[in-house]
């Protein structure tokens, strides 16, 4: 793979739908919408937590689910049932350049980033939930147990006290 194959393979993720919001009746977002909004909470939590490579943070934020635009996204019961190599898939995604994968070597970044990537779940089902869906609390609830960092915590907290529409009636007067 080289830079224009990945480019074009990085495209195809706006085609990717994320897959376990449909086994609850849900026309979900796609892989590249979740990792925009992915990129910019860990923006975000990596300066609470004082990391000053915020480059790295957002390209490992960027390219967390890069490799789905080969293996496509399985949701949690799925995976159960199927064998999958992420890791390499990534490799064979963005290995053409080792400043691409260096993040992904660096345990503070990472956190952040799983952190960031449970948190746009929250955030995501929240909405969701507050559109009417009762099913999206499991996602809400074991996604927010799952949070390591302060920061993410915190943010959390005060995603689920917050209607998820505030912001557009806010705007509205």
């Amino acid at each position: 793979m080289d830079l224009v194959d990945f480019l074009y393979q990085a495209g195809s993720l706006k085609d990717v739908d994320r897959s376990g919001w449909r086994t609850v009746g849900i026309k979900p977002e796609s892989v590249s919408e979740h990792s925009y909004r992915t990129a910019l909470i860990a923006y975000f939590l990596a300066k609470e937590e004082g990391i000053k490579d915020l480059e790295g943070v957002l390209l490992a934020a960027l390219l967390h689910d890069v490799h789905e635009a080969l293996t496509m996204d399985l949701h949690l019961v799925a995976k159960r049932y199927s064998s999958l190599n992420e890791e390499k898939a990534r490799k064979d995604s963005i290995g053409f350049s080792t400043d691409l994968l260096k993040p992904f070597r660096d345990k503070r970044i990472m956190q952040v980033v799983k952190d960031a990537d449970k948190l746009e779940c929250v955030f995501q089902a929240k909405e969701y939930q507050d559109l009417g869906n009762p099913y999206v609390k499991d996602w809400i609830k074991n996604a927010s147990e799952s949070l390591k960092t302060d920061s993410a915590k915190s943010l959390c907290k005060k995603a689920l006290k917050r209607d998820a529409f505030n912001w557009l009636f806010e705007a509205r007067k």
